[in-house]
C-alpha cells in the first residue's frame, strides 16, 4: 500500500466515523429517516385514520387532491407530497 492510498484509507475511516456521529446524534433528536414514497399503510399511521379511509382518499384523488400515484395494483404516496397536502387540509379548515 503507497503513503497516498494510506492517507485516503485513512480519511475514508474518519469520515465513516463521523458519520456515525452525525446519525447517533439526528436520532438522539428524533430524527428518523422517511421514504419517499409511502405505502397506503405507511400514509395511514401518519394520517391517524384507518386504513380503509386512507384507500378511500386515495380513490377520490381526483377530487380531493390527495398525492396518491397508481402503479398497476399498487398504490404510493410521495411523503413530501402528503406533508404538503395535510398542510393544505389544516390551512382550509382554519
Amino acid at each position: 500500500m503507497t503513503f497516498e492510498d494510506t492517507i485516503r484509507q485513512i480519511i475514508r475511516e474518519e469520515n465513516e466515523k463521523h458519520l456515525q456521529d452525525i446519525k447517533v446524534l439526528l436520532e438522539s433528536h428524533g430524527y428518523k429517516e422517511v421514504p419517499r414514497f409511502l405505502k397506503v399503510q405507511e400514509a395511514a399511521k401518519i394520517l391517524r385514520i384507518g386504513i380503509t379511509a386512507t384507500y378511500e382518499l386515495c380513490r377520490q384523488s381526483e377530487h380531493n387532491g390527495f398525492p396518491a400515484i397508481r402503479e398497476g395494483k399498487k398504490i404510493r404516496i410521495p411523503y413530501t407530497s402528503l406533508m404538503n397536502w395535510i398542510e393544505q387540509q389544516a390551512k382550509q379548515a382554519i
